[in-house]
Order: C-alpha cells, then sequence, then structure tokens
C-alpha cells in the first residue's frame, strides 16, 4: 500500500546511519504535480536528514534520482497532455498540460525548480522538406485565445533563441527572452523523439513541375508557400460545369487569336518538358471593347477562376514583383492585363522587361539579415494585352525574337459580360486533365513533334525563337484538340505564319538601315547645296547624295555627317558601333583609301568626317518580306 508524505516523513526518523533512504521517498517527490507542495516536502525532507546528520547524503542521492529520472523520461517519458491537441507527442522529461510546458531541475543549492518553456500549450506538428532547396520548416500548433492555431517557420528558427522571440512572439506566442532557450529545446526534444509521427515530408513553395509531379496536383507533395501567393493558389481549382465549360470555349475558339491565346496559356506546361525558353503572348489592339481581356480570361479558365486579382493580374506592378510571382507560377502562365499601365517604368519601350521575363531566372539579391537569396528561376509563358505593341521599332532583335505579337482589328468576343460570368462561374476542369495526360506521355515523343513544327516554321523566313515560341503554342493545340476539342482539327503552320516575324523585321542592323533611308527620304533639304541659286535659308546641312546620272541602276551614296548620324540612331534607341558592323557586312558603307568607314572630306565646302551609306533598298516599302504566297506543309498528319 502507498504511503502517505507524512508516513515517509516519520519513516526517515527510524532509519539507522548504515539504512539507505527508500527509494520510494525520491519517486513521491516527482509525483507531486504543484510546485509550492513539492518545494515543501523536499525541505521537510532535507529537515529530517539533517537531524539525522545525513543532510550532504541525501542532497547527493536527490539530484541523482534526478539525473535518472530525467534519462528514464528522455527513454519513455511523458506525452503531450494537452486538450484538443492536434498530434499527441512524447516529450520526455517535459510536463505539457493545459497550464504550459515545463520541467524540473536542480538549482546550485540542490533544490529542485520548475523551469517554464511557455505558459499556454504549443508543439510541433509537421517537418516540410522543402523539395527544390532541401531546407526543412516546422509547423508549429499553439493554443490561445481559446482556440488551436497553426505558423510555419523555417527550421532555423526554432534552433535559436533570439530568432524564435522575434518570429513567434509577434503573433502571440508567450516567448521572450527568460524563456526562449527553454522553448528551443522542448521544440527540438518534441522533434528527435517523435521520428516517426515526425517524419519530414516533401514539401514546395511554388507551383508547377516538380520532377514528374506538378503542383498543386500533386498528392505527395505539401504546399508550403508565401501568404502573399494565397490568391493566386487558391484560385487554381475546379468549378462548375466542365461541359458548359467546353461548349462555350468551343465557340469562342472559332476566333484563331483565341485559340492561339487558349494554346498560349496550356503551353506554359510544355515549357519545360521541350526545354525551350519562356515566351510572351501579347495582344493588343488600341480600340477598347475589342475582348482582348475576356480572352486572355478565358485562355486561364483552363486553370482555375480567371476573375481579375486572381489568375488575370493588372499590370500596375512592379518589375520584382513580376519576377517573384513568375517564381512562384514556375510552370503556369502569368497573365497580364493592360500592359501600357507599367509605362511610365520604361520611358521608351518594354526590352528590359521582356529580356528578364523570358530569361527565366531572377538576378541574386542580397538579404537585408545577411547573404544571397535563393536564386529563382521559371518556365512559364506570358499572356499580356495592351493598348500598344509591346515592342516598339527601335526594340532589340531579343525582345521582338521572344514575342508572339498580334494585333486585334476586330472583336474577338462578342458578348463580353456573358462571358466573363460564364467562365468565373464554370472553369479549372481541364488543367489537371492536361498535366495528367503530360505525366502519361514520351517526353521523346514531344520533343520530335516540337521539332517538326519548329523546322517546318524555321522554312519561313523567321528567327528561331520566334518559330521556337509558335511551335510550343502548335503542340499546345495539337493536344488541346486530341484531349478537349476533339471536334476541331489541329492548326496548320500556314494558319499562323501571318503572326510571326520575319527575319528582317527582327533584324536590328535591317531595321536600322531603312529607318535612316527613311529619315533621309523625310529632310531632302538637309543634303542639298545651301548656296543654291535659289537664295533659300535651308538651315543645317548634314550632307549629300552622290548619284551617278548615267548609271542610274548604281544606287546613290548617302554622304552623312557622323555626328548627325550617330545622334539619330542614338535618340532612335540605336548603337552606331553596333549596327554598323553588319552594315558593312553586306556593303553598304564605302571604304576609305586605308579601308576605314570614316571619310575626312568636303560636302559643300564644309570639312568633317563623314559616313558614306550605299542607299539600296532591296525589300518592299516596308521593308520586310512578303510571307502569304509561302506555302508549308507539315511533314507529319
Amino acid at each position: 500500500m502507498e504511503k502517505s508524505r507524512d508516513e515517509l516523513l516519520d519513516g526517515m526518523t527510524d532509519l539507522s546511519l548504515a539504512e539507505p533512504f527508500p527509494d520510494e521517498v525520491f519517486y513521491k517527490i516527482f509525483e507531486i504535480e504543484d510546485h509550492v507542495e513539492r518545494t515543501q516536502f523536499v525541505e521537510a525532507l532535507k529537515n529530517k536528514a539533517r537531524e539525522m546528520g545525513r543532510a550532504k547524503e541525501f542532497t547527493n542521492v536527490l539530484k541523482s534520482f534526478f539525473v535518472d529520472y530525467q534519462q528514464r523520461m528522455m527513454e519513455h517519458g511523458n506525452t503531450t497532455q494537452f486538450t484538443g491537441q492536434p498530434e499527441e507527442l512524447q516529450c520526455g522529461a517535459w510536463r505539457a498540460t493545459d497550464l504550459g510546458v515545463t520541467m524540473q531541475k536542480f538549482d546550485g543549492r540542490g533544490m529542485p525548480v520548475q523551469i517554464t518553456a511557455c505558459m499556454h500549450p504549443i508543439l510541433p506538428i509537421e517537418i516540410l522538406k522543402n523539395v527544390d532547396t532541401g531546407e526543412e520548416r516546422v509547423k508549429i500548433a499553439y493554443f490561445k485565445y481559446g482556440a488551436w492555431n497553426q505558423v510555419t517557420v523555417n527550421r532555423e528558427v526554432c534552433a535559436d533563441h533570439t530568432s524564435i522571440v522575434k518570429v513567434l512572439s509577434k503573433i502571440g506566442i508567450d516567448v521572450t527572452s527568460e524563456n526562449a532557450k527553454f522553448l528551443v529545446r522542448y521544440i527540438n526534444d518534441c522533434i528527435g523523439m517523435n521520428p516517426a509521427k515526425l517524419e519530414p515530408k516533401r514539401s514546395i513553395n511554388r507551383l508547377g513541375w516538380c520532377g514528374a509531379e506538378f503542383m498543386p496536383y500533386a498528392d505527395d507533395i505539401v504546399y508550403d508557400g508565401d501568404k502573399e501567393y494565397d490568391p493566386i493558389f487558391r484560385n487554381i481549382r475546379e468549378s462548375g460545369s466542365f461541359a458548359v465549360w467546353k461548349e462555350h470555349c468551343a465557340g469562342l475558339r472559332k476566333n484563331k487569336i483565341n485559340r492561339l491565346a487558349f494554346a498560349a496559356s496550356f503551353g506554359s506546361a510544355l515549357i519545360e518538358p521541350l526545354r525551350i525558353l519562356p515566351f510572351v503572348f501579347h495582344v493588343w489592339s488600341g480600340e477598347s471593347g475589342t475582348g482582348k481581356t475576356v480572352a486572355i480570361m478565358a485562355a486561364m479558365s483552363i486553370w482555375g477562376n480567371p476573375k481579375m486579382g486572381g489568375l488575370v493580374k493588372t499590370m500596375n506592378t512592379t518589375k520584382v514583383g513580376i519576377m517573384r510571382t513568375s517564381a512562384f507560377l514556375y510552370s503556369l502562365p502569368y497573365a497580364g492585363d493592360e500592359l501600357q499601365t507599367m509605362k511610365d517604368k520604361w520611358t521608351t519601350n518594354f526590352d528590359q522587361l521582356i529580356y528578364q521575363i523570358t530569361e527565366g531566372i531572377d538576378r541574386g539579391r542580397g538579404r537585408a539579415s545577411g547573404g544571397v537569396e535563393e536564386t529563382k528561376t521559371w518556365h512559364n509563358s506570358y499572356l499580356f494585352t495592351g493598348e500598344e505593341p509591346i515592342t516598339k521599332s527601335n526594340s532589340r532583335a531579343g525582345s521582338k525574337n521572344r514575342v508572339i505579337e498580334i494585333e486585334v482589328e476586330e472583336k474577338l468576343i462578342e458578348d463580353g459580360n456573358y462571358t466573363v460570368s460564364l467562365l468565373t462561374e464554370n472553369y479549372g476542369h481541364v488543367g489537371k486533365k492536361l498535366v495528367t495526360y503530360l505525366q502519361g506521355a514520351d517526353e521523346g515523343q514531344l520533343r520530335e513533334e516540337y521539332k517538326k513544327y519548329f523546322d517546318a516554321m524555321c522554312k519561313l523566313d523567321t528567327t528561331e525563337k520566334q518559330a521556337m515560341a509558335m511551335s510550343c503554342i502548335m503542340v499546345a493545340d495539337h493536344i488541346l484538340v486530341d484531349q478537349i476539342f476533339t471536334d476541331e482539327e489541329p492548326l496548320q503552320v500556314n494558319d499562323v505564319k501571318g503572326y510571326l516575324r520575319s527575319a528582317k523585321e527582327v533584324d536590328v542592323s535591317e531595321r536600322s538601315y531603312q529607318m535612316v533611308l527613311n529619315w533621309i527620304a523625310k529632310n531632302p533639304i538637309r543634303f542639298q547645296n545651301p548656296n543654291g541659286d535659289d537664295q533659300i535659308n535651308k538651315g543645317e546641312v548634314w550632307g549629300r547624295i552622290d548619284a551617278d546620272d548615267d548609271h542610274p541602276e548604281i544606287p546613290p551614296v548617302a554622304v552623312i555627317n557622323k555626328d548627325v548620324l550617330c545622334d539619330f540612331l542614338e535618340k532612335s534607341g540605336y548603337d552606331y558601333a553596333a549596327v554598323s558592323k553588319k552594315w558593312a557586312a553586306k556593303d553598304r558603307l564605302v571604304k576609305n583609301s586605308q579601308g576605314k568607314f570614316v571619310h575626312q572630306t568636303r560636302v559643300y565646302g564644309m570639312k568633317a568626317s563623314y559616313i558614306k551609306l550605299r542607299m539600296e533598298p532591296e525589300t518592299d516599302g516596308e521593308g520586310f518580306m512578303d510571307l502569304e504566297d509561302t506555302e508549308v506543309k507539315l511533314p507529319f498528319e
């Protein structure tokens, strides 16, 4: 029969000097939960031992029992006893009850004292291991204000008493500089003692491809993204009727531009499997009411709710914001409406933006706390709308190359309001179906099909990057027809060739050359003799035009003041040193006797440095080749 405290105290008096203190005395100490009662009992035992002349012996034995008790608690130990707890965990020597998390230890005088890790229930419930970085995060459950709450923090927060105060105190967890080190120890004890229950789960903080899995459709990967992207994540889901969505979208797809928008949207998921670069699909019109925004919304309804602010964003944002959202989407398309709202940030053109988003990698950034952030990457397409082209006459070849740019000349969608209403009620049924198809498809066969389109398009006097983007769109359209819109026929190259830029249209040297010819044609007075018989003040003289009247088949040569020419090119966004090399390669510059392209000569009596440019137009009025008569057949069907 278990003895009471008084009986144990009386039994101490009957002990001889040779008899050891009974074990039950020490077990009774650890059974007392109330801190005051426990202290009173220990002090009474010490007084008895002091009366017996065995005070030091008693203190040493008590310490040994305490060490042994802690060891046994670490091996078998207590379990968390919180009401309504999400998980029951082994917690070793810690006593985890609704009153908080505590532990017994000895002070310097050998007295057992209570340390407190937290004044309310708290415990780790999940370990998340990021599949991209290998870094771990800890999901912590805590009971405050009458309810259980959860927060996920980096593992390093739970390993450092300074960090744990900074992070957890903000959300109301009772952690201060006094108890922080004990809370760190308690959380890590729970993690270490429960390897089965807290086995790390694969997690990811973005969407898109992750090996053979695709977020958010992966079953064995836990989403662990930042809260700022919750509006996107929450809208990637199914709603309404697939049949209603399909019937309405089949009607929209009768317009070729709408159909290409659907393919550009799904094509985003093909960029990584096809191993190609991101691209931009830009639809623009100087007039409102053409339905270009609704067309992009329809294309995004493949993945989820295409409402504004959800899967379709306004472009009133920053470049950094676009990069970070791109990294979050990773394989899903970025849809941006009204590109011109960003115009103030790019005074001349959007070249820098196009280059950066289509490179698929963010620049390195430093952390405020020190070190360097993880470099973000992405593999997605961009669907933009606007009131003007995204590339300008002075845009570089690289930016024009990476954009499929389509002007809307007639309404894309007749009843935009009805379409928006229907699409925001019925959406998201196709994304998972198409991803499942890609997961079962042979990547080698997909790349082979892509290459057939690519080779066919390269025969159309276009650039490789233009062919790359459009070939991806064509593969996507082929899959959409095969899997979803089975009553349609896949688009052929001849159906889209009008949307491709010619190589000369993309070529910076060709565009700058044609611009200079037009500039000369618009300013003939600047190339005439200022001392002519007409006695008219002609103002500035920029050069002269040398023509051989006896041989009109020989192109005239424009002799242009170098400073004037360089200034015109610079204002137009071109660099003379860059374009002149290509002009020279095409024999459009005349060399001097020393083999250089700068002539020290006189023009109407004024000596200066001049460039001699052969004026040899060899294209149509626009300076670009006509593709309308080019017929290309695919090598498969």
